[in-house]
């Protein structure tokens, strides 16, 4: 059997429902597609399945709910859809001890969730702040996986008074926040037009890097491994050598 859904959290949750008694045989595919197979159904989104779903699994699997459920759903992987279904049903079948099994499905959902948490968890650190003319604050980054959602939690709790921007420049979207308010915006393009006093620090910034470097003792192997040079991109003191 094989279920599709629309993309969407509330049509996956909707699919889980649906395909419970067909979960020894079945696939879930995020698109709904025109097919002759005769196995082979759409399944619309039901608000009130998709929340008994979601319910269920806050319920009985909370730690799973807020790690890996919360990346799995922000994959960009066609097939990491199908395998979060099948850890899903593996565990109202087996219990929450399934996360850590060999079995094929569960691995693939920890994969993703280590890596995507691993990329949010270093740009907490690493993302770079610019303010633009009138007070935002303007944070560009490009990131491997779709981590501006949990990203943008972060930097809400860290400056719930302050106006910012994030730019996820590799998917043309941006989130906005502004008196306590996200709001996702499409963005193609930007004009980096720094207020005064952004300019003024940036070219503090680079003057004091250059005067703490000591050309003798460079070491650029070194520093791609504590930075990998992938987020070098927005680094005011890296402008230029990138």
């Amino acid at each position: 059997m094989i279920l599709q859904f629309d993309g969407s959290l509330p049509g996956f949750l909707t699919a889980i429902f649906e395909g419970y008694p067909y979960r020894k045989n079945l696939i879930l595919e995020n698109r709904i597609a025109p097919s002759f197979l005769p196995d082979t159904r759409p399944v619309f989104t039901e608000e009130e399945k998709a929340a008994r779903v979601l319910s269920y699994l806050k319920t009985n699997f909370p730690r799973f709910v807020s790690r890996e459920f919360k990346w799995g759903v922000l994959t960009e992987e066609d097939d990491l859809w199908n395998d979060l279904g099948q850890t899903i049903y593996a565990m109202m079948d087996q219990g929450g001890r399934v996360l850590y099994s060999d079995q094929k499905s569960p691995r693939a959902v920890m994969k993703n969730a280590k890596r995507l948490s691993s990329e949010c968890h270093s740009y907490k650190g690493l993302l770079r702040f610019r303010e633009l003319k009138g007070g935002v604050l303007y944070g560009p980054f490009r990131p491997r996986g779709n981590i501006i959602y949990p990203l943008a939690g972060h930097f809400k709790d860290r400056m719930p008074k302050e106006t910012f921007l994030l730019h996820d420049v590799a998917r043309n979207i941006g989130l906005l926040h502004d008196k306590g308010q996200i709001d996702l915006v499409e963005i193609q393009e930007i004009e980096e037009n720094w207020s005064q006093e952004e300019r003024q620090l940036q070219d503090l910034w680079r003057a004091f890097n250059q005067s703490v470097a000591i050309g003798a003792r460079k070491n650029l192997k070194l520093q791609k491994s504590n930075m990998p040079k992938r987020y070098w991109e927005f680094l005011t003191e890296k402008q230029g050598k990138v």
